[in-house]
């Protein structure tokens, strides 16, 4: 199924979506349908959901609720554009052509942000991968302001 940008907001799974601000209950309800059961990895303010096709990871805040939505495996779109199975690059050129930026991290250390759309974008290199590896490491959606 094909996950869609809900630009400053969520992601999209078909009819679900999954949006920054909502509560972990819902959250975990609405995922319940497309995951097993999530897996906490490193800390009780995380969840992380993996399938066969997909790896996500959710944070939350002391009030759990969703505060980041973090896609490190399998593609999400914004439109006909494919955001993480391509290389940096690629995804720069598409969105600079549909008049989007591309900045200097705001809230991450890693990465460049696309305000507009209130993402991150970080390559495998980004994150201490080989030097030169330009393949989306992860799409980050937070709650901008």
């Amino acid at each position: 199924m094909d996950w869609e940008l809900l630009p400053r907001r969520g992601i999209r799974i078909g009819v679900t979506e999954i949006v920054v601000g909502a509560p972990r209950s819902e959250v975990r309800q609405a995922l319940a349908q497309h995951f097993p059961p999530p897996d906490n990895p490193r800390k009780p303010s995380e969840d992380q959901y993996e399938n066969s096709d997909r790896l996500v990871f959710l944070r939350y805040d002391d009030a759990d609720t969703l505060q980041e939505i973090m896609c490190i495996n399998g593609s999400l779109r914004l439109g006909e554009v494919e955001l993480h199975d391509t290389t940096f690059a690629e995804l720069s050129s598409h969105l600079e052509a549909l008049g989007y930026t591309i900045t200097e991290p705001a809230y991450y250390v890693d990465g460049q942000d696309c305000p507009e759309l209130g993402v991150n974008i970080a390559t495998r290199e980004d994150v201490g991968g080989d030097e030169d590896d330009d393949e989306i490491e992860w799409i980050a959606i937070w709650r901008s302001t």
